[in-house]
Parts: C-alpha cells; structure tokens; sequence
C-alpha cells in the first residue's frame, strides 16, 4: 500500500509567519553543591552508609540537596508542607526514621530523603536528570 503526500500549499496559501526570538524567562539558577555546608555534606555520608547506598549516588544526592534546601538542616518552605534538607511533603515524613521528629537531625533527613529518592526514581542520578528537567523532583 502507498502512503501519498498530502497536497502541497504552495507559497501564495502558506500563510507568512515571522516570529521574534523571545526567550522563555530564566525561573532557576542551579546552586553549586558547595553551597551545603560540611556538616551536612557528613551527614549525608553518613545516612548513606545506613541506607547501604554506594558512595557513587553522593555527588547527586548533595546536587539535590544544594537545590532543594541549600543544605539548611529543617528549612520549611511557607507555600506548602515541604521540609528538611530533600523538601519531603507532609505524606512522605514517615520516611524519616523518627516522621516529623527527625527534622532538625541532618543524618535522619538525609535518611527520609535517600529512601524518597531511592522509592520514586531508583538512583539518586535518575533524582536528579528529573530535577533539571522539571524543576522538582
């Protein structure tokens, strides 16, 4: 069977289009991983040693972490129930080793955020090509 080309316009009925280049408004700069502080960084170590997760999956972990919460141990953001170091949501508390009792712990944040992660994407790498494309995670 032969697949036939739709009929050509021709130049007089395509219709002119001419459009300015806008560009899509910038709504995120990535933070350097840098930006957590070395006690964070520790306990990030830490939490994955205890979630027996290899020290591979670090570098993105501390990539979330840095665009997440900047590394500010029990951050709340006002605009919803999102915490901690990973900015779990209210459901996924029960994560933490102690739920809500964890925030203000960074290695137990970290342990509620590495098993977000490792639930919903599997790696930390997955986490994170997520994260670039959508903003969240």
């Amino acid at each position: 069977m032969a697949i036939s080309k739709p009929p050509s316009l021709g130049k007089a009925a395509r219709p002119s289009v001419r459009r300015a280049h806008i560009s899509a408004p910038k709504t995120w700069d990535e933070k350097d991983p840098a930006v957590v502080p070395l006690q964070v960084q520790l306990a990030l170590r830490d939490a994955m040693r205890l979630e027996d997760v290899a020290p591979i999956q670090y570098a993105a972990f501390l990539w979330i972490i840095a665009q997440e919460s900047s590394g500010v141990v029990g951050v709340r953001n006002h605009r919803s129930t999102a915490r901690g170091l990973f900015q779990l949501l209210r459901p996924q508390y029960e994560l933490n080793p102690n739920g809500e009792k964890s925030f203000g712990n960074p290695v137990e944040e970290c342990q509620g955020g590495i098993r977000y992660v490792i639930g919903r994407y599997q790696s930390a790498n997955a986490a994170k090509i997520f994260w670039r494309q959508h903003h969240w995670y």
